[in-house]
């Protein structure tokens, strides 16, 4: 276990290569995002969780926020290389749902029609499609910000005000409807 920016990660996969490599992923994204997106979470490395075989839970899905935890839960034995990826979205998920961002009226008409790449997101069961939107969104703005600017330009500068700015979605969503690009 260990405690880092905010977050507390708890391998329970133990040390095999996957695991090992889905650790350091998380662990090296995780001082990409503001410390406040994470804060007080935990993330289980932990393939083998109940999470996974949940009720509606779809049996190829690599990570699963759980609110009522607070924790996110990753698969090491499912394409490990891209724990990071599962991480950012999966905080890109609690961010949406504890600091607001469903209750946000620029996103909401910014998932009306996303772009392209954005559009085809679909939610996973139990899930809201603009929360899907926003989570990806999240995820390519942390891991891959040019394919996020270049297909959703106008997604790319909320991401980027709400990255900068911090969690304020009322704040975010008035620096967006205000912004002037330079």
């Amino acid at each position: 276990m260990s405690p880092v920016a905010g977050f507390r990660l708890e391998n329970r996969d133990g040390s095999g290569t996957e695991a090992a490599l889905a650790e350091a992923l998380v662990l090296q994204q995780s001082t990409k995002i503001r410390e406040e997106f994470m804060e007080n979470l935990t993330v289980y490395i932990d393939s083998r969780s109940e999470v996974f075989r949940r009720e509606g839970a779809s049996v190829d899905v690599s990570g699963v926020y759980v609110p009522e935890e607070n924790a996110v839960y990753i698969r090491s034995d499912r394409d490990p290389a891209r724990a990071d990826e599962v991480f950012v979205q999966q905080v890109g998920y609690r961010v949406y749902h504890t600091m607001g961002f469903g209750e946000s009226k620029a996103f909401a008409a910014l998932a009306e029609n996303p772009g392209t790449y954005l559009a085809r997101i679909t939610a996973p069961p139990g899930e809201e499609r603009e929360a899907a939107i926003f989570a990806e969104a999240f995820m390519l703005y942390h891991t891959s910000p040019a394919v996020l600017k270049k297909y959703a330009p106008e997604v790319h500068t909320y991401m980027d005000l709400l990255a900068k700015n911090g969690g304020d979605r009322a704040a975010v969503d008035d620096l967006f409807l205000h912004y002037q690009p330079e």
